[in-house]
């Protein structure tokens, strides 16, 4: 058993020399900084830090399961106002990186709020499927129209009533 770790170790070892000596083969220039910028990482810090700051606010409140329900509604909330706000972001994943968002935060919030199995399930698919329904349908006019039709014929069935109401009122005070 002794020797087993020394030879891990020994092999780990040899390992990281081998590849650390080629890095240091080569001089350093310009060119091995391109591509490298903070701009390129503000996604991920921005997610990591929500769910790092919900996870200390978990911690505070007493730990255990309320950090990880505390960790997705951070994560999640900081992803979705990320990416709501920078819509180039992630180029043609935006939509897919919108879902995730939102499904991690109905999964904090739904297990939060229930405190239970189901909670965790019924708040990942009502996050997931809202968001992936809302990413599908938000450039799609035809979906627009229908839903403007629909509230129109709403609120004029509501100021029908409405009036009906006050002519009843009208009546009644008249008598």
């Amino acid at each position: 058993m002794r020797y087993n770790k020394f030879w891990i170790f020994f092999i780990c070892l040899g390992l990281l020399f081998t590849l650390g000596s080629t890095t240091f083969a080569q001089d350093m220039t310009s060119r091995d900084l391109d591509g490298i910028s903070p701009q390129h990482y503000k996604y991920i810090i921005t997610t990591a830090g929500g769910a790092a700051v919900g996870a200390g606010l978990g911690f505070i409140l007493g730990g255990g399961a309320k950090t990880g329900k505390l960790a997705l509604i951070g994560g999640g909330g900081a992803s979705a106002w990320f990416l709501h706000t920078h819509r180039s972001t992630l180029g043609k994943f935006h939509d897919w990186a919108m879902v995730a968002s939102g499904t991690a935060l109905g999964t904090g919030i739904g297990w939060t709020i229930c405190n239970c199995d189901n909670g965790l399930v019924a708040g990942t698919l009502l996050g997931g499927g809202g968001t992936a329904v809302w990413e599908a349908l938000k450039n799609d006019s035809a979906a627009h129209n229908a839903l403007k039709k629909s509230t129109d014929k709403t609120s004029q069935h509501a100021k029908k009533a409405d009036r009906k109401a006050e002519e009843r009122a009208s009546d009644s005070r008249r008598q």
